[in-house]
């Protein structure tokens, strides 16, 4: 059986602990690695580390948002892994960014905070997306993912389900195919720091890249899902009352472009 580890360090390694120089190093191995960086914590398979992750603090954190004259309505989640080789260098693996905008009109539709994310990998054109479509405690918390396997040239569905009696963000994930239980989530986030363990428990899908990638980075965001939500509610709030209007970050727009329009000087 084959296991994967997201293993969240107690603090986050502060621009101090990483260095100007090594933080300059890490940018010139990988654009994905943008300057405002924060690494917060490894990935391993088979208790080896394999990579890092880290989040985009300048859009995240309220100090970093008001230091660049944003406001805390701007906030968005944007976390990334990187694969590390035994020298230290990195390579992208994959990126999860909350998309703000579909969040809020889920969670308006439903009168439950509900984010929706989108998955970009290396190894893939598409965007896949992991999208929660029920909220506990009246039911259990349920995520669905969706992704276009390019090898086998089939689309695939999942759900993640929370387990009901859990003292930490604890999930069965099963595949649409046979209604099977293919993956099992065991957390440990109310340790100091904590960690998220993935057991592959069906063969067939460990070499199914696209999906342990999506799956990863999903679990990645586990740390951050009671500050999402929360940041859901809130902006969903002054919406409400008329005292606020969203603009999506350029990059989430980005997400949104129409494939098939063309521009054209003919009218």
């Amino acid at each position: 059986m084959v296991s994967y580890t997201v293993d969240y360090w107690s603090s986050s390694l502060h621009d101090e602990e990483v260095g100007i120089r090594q933080r300059e190093v890490l940018m010139s191995q990988s654009r994905q690695f943008t300057k405002d960086m924060d690494l917060f914590g490894e990935l391993k398979k088979d208790k080896e580390k394999f990579g890092v992750i880290g989040y985009r603090k300048s859009i995240w954190d309220e100090k970093e948002l008001r230091k660049g004259g944003q406001s805390i309505f701007d906030q968005r989640l944007v976390v990334k892994a990187f694969s590390q080789s035994e020298s230290g260098n990195i390579s992208w693996w994959g990126t999860i960014e909350e998309l703000v905008g579909k969040s809020i009109a889920k969670s308006f539709s439903t009168g439950e905070p509900l984010p929706v994310f989108a998955v970009i990998l290396d190894v893939d054109k598409l965007v896949h997306t992991v999208e929660k479509i029920y909220r506990g405690p009246l039911r259990t918390d349920t995520y669905a993912l969706s992704i276009y396997n390019e090898n086998a040239g089939t689309f695939e569905a999942y759900k993640i389900i929370g387990e009901r009696v859990s003292l930490g963000a604890d999930y069965k994930v099963f595949s649409a195919e046979k209604n099977k239980h293919v993956v099992t989530i065991n957390s440990k986030l109310l340790n100091v720091g904590g960690k998220c363990d993935v057991e592959i428990k069906d063969p067939n899908i460990s070499g199914n890249d696209e999906f342990i990638r999506t799956l990863i980075l999903f679990v990645s965001t586990l740390k951050f899902q009671g500050e999402v939500e929360n940041h859901i509610s809130k902006t969903l709030s002054e919406m409400e009352k008329g005292k606020l209007k969203i603009k999506p970050d350029v990059e989430e727009l980005g997400l949104m472009r129409n494939p098939r329009y063309l521009k054209s000087t003919i009218t």
